[in-house]
């Protein structure tokens, strides 16, 4: 091989996200990248031609090596995400949660495997504070069902005693079926709850937000902290995955060339005012936004739909990237374009990293840590390219990030500028 090769191929495996080792027959390590070095605090020198034993806690090394021995003998391919999980150990001692992908070849008549690693603590750890504030939840609705109980066995008491009375019984009737309603309604939505928790938030995204509101609603005579506390947890986290399915749908839309753009005139302010009203779910402690108002009503001609896409991909990014109490700031002016500033004070953008921000799927190294998909300012750039608009970003790490948006409203200009033989006219 090249040394041209030899330094393409390390540069490739050293660029993988997940840490990858091979190992031979004798289940001796022979070569990782850079990913593994950071996941368990060894670097190469350390682990070349160690046994992979090393790597796991002492206590599972026995069935890991029976485990190794069998896999060598009828090996099998194993994707990762189908639920290969092993503990590790990390040079320092910490014992880490792991996920594993296998493969195996054979090379010069040399059985070699290969595993893909990530580290999944994170996950782990969301996954328990999951499963306890289900439990937490699951109390909650226990101790509102029994009350629920209680007030029916009292309203029936009632009703006995007021038979001779039509009027009050009438009366006594309805709450006792109003509390009979309750109480079905709220069994089937602790039974909707843990479903969601079970098949991890698989179930639609409607039935999770339409429990929430229910569990709203029904507080809004007890006032009980806890659950509100409960319904805006389970809204934010529906909304999180909910902006990861749009990203996605987004993202699809904008690679079809022909897709068509459904042109209306509206008003920029009422668009804006329902954005802030949908982020409110997803501001962390202490956030706030703070937007200098329009001096006068603007209205817009443009694809409100795509506009929305733009603005909340962007205001959402300061909100996840910004730390609690925390100011962000939005400016809007319009003259012959709309123009739009998001500013932020959250970790920032490297330098080296600015230059790939708008590519699908790139995170910056400091932000691998949040969750996202790396697909929102792709969508964003997209959708701006199809509008003849632009962003601009001015951003120092640690220091916050600022984002220019323009587009334009004239009517004329977009119709034989901009959307072409793709425009639909819409009055909605």
């Amino acid at each position: 091989m090249l040394k041209s090769d030899e330094v393409f191929y390390k540069i490739c495996f050293d660029s993988l996200l997940e840490g990858l080792c091979i190992a031979n027959e004798e289940g001796r390590i022979i070569m990782v990248n850079s990913a593994l070095e950071d996941i368990f605090g060894y670097k190469k020198a350390e682990l070349i031609g160690k046994k992979i034993a090393l790597l796991i806690p002492e206590s599972h090394r026995n069935i890991h090596l029976k485990q190794f021995d069998s896999y060598t003998k009828v090996p099998k391919k194993y994707k990762k995400g189908k639920g290969r999980e092993f503990l590790g150990l990390h040079k320092d001692g910490r014992i880490l949660d792991l996920e594993i992908g296998l493969n195996h070849f054979n090379h010069e008549g040399s059985f070699f495997a290969k595993a893909l690693i990530s580290e999944i603590s994170v996950r782990k750890q969301k996954e328990h504070r999951i499963k306890e504030k289900n439990r937490n939840l699951e109390f909650e609705v226990k101790q509102q069902t029994a009350q629920l109980i209680n007030i029916v066995s009292k309203l029936e008491r009632s009703n006995l005693k007021l038979k001779e009375e039509i009027k009050e019984r009438v009366i006594a009737e309805k709450k006792v079926n109003m509390a009979f309603t309750r109480e079905k309604e709220l069994n089937v939505m602790q039974t909707k709850f843990i479903s969601m928790v079970s098949h991890e938030f698989k179930t639609p995204l409607s039935g999770i937000m339409t429990s929430a509101s229910l569990i709203d609603k029904y507080n809004e005579k007890t006032t009980d902290e806890k659950i509100a506390k409960h319904v805006t947890t389970i809204k934010s986290l529906a909304i999180q995955i909910n902006n990861i399915l749009d990203d996605f749908i987004s993202l699809e839309k904008t690679e079809s060339e022909n897709y068509p753009l459904y042109l209306s005139k509206f008003r920029f302010c009422d668009l804006i005012n329902k954005i802030l009203q949908d982020s409110k779910a997803i501001l962390k402690e202490g956030q706030r936004i703070e937007i200098t108002p329009c001096k006068f009503p603007i209205e817009v001609w443009q694809d409100r739909k795509a506009v929305e896409i733009i603005i909340k991909n962007v205001l959402y990014n300061a909100i996840k990237y910004s730390p609690e109490h925390s100011v962000i700031k939005i400016k809007v002016e319009r003259n012959d374009l709309l123009k739009m500033s998001i500013e932020d004070q959250g970790i920032g953008i490297s330098k080296d990293a600015q230059k790939y921000i708008f590519d699908k799927f790139y995170r910056g190294k400091n932000a691998l840590t949040v969750q996202g998909t790396g697909i929102g300012l792709n969508t964003v750039r997209r959708y701006l390219d199809k509008l003849n608009g632009s962003i601009e970003i001015q951003s120092e790490e640690n220091k916050g990030t600022k984002v220019f948006l323009k587009l334009p409203i004239d009517y004329e200009k977009l119709k034989t500028q901009v959307l072409k033989d793709n425009i639909i006219e819409s009055n909605h």
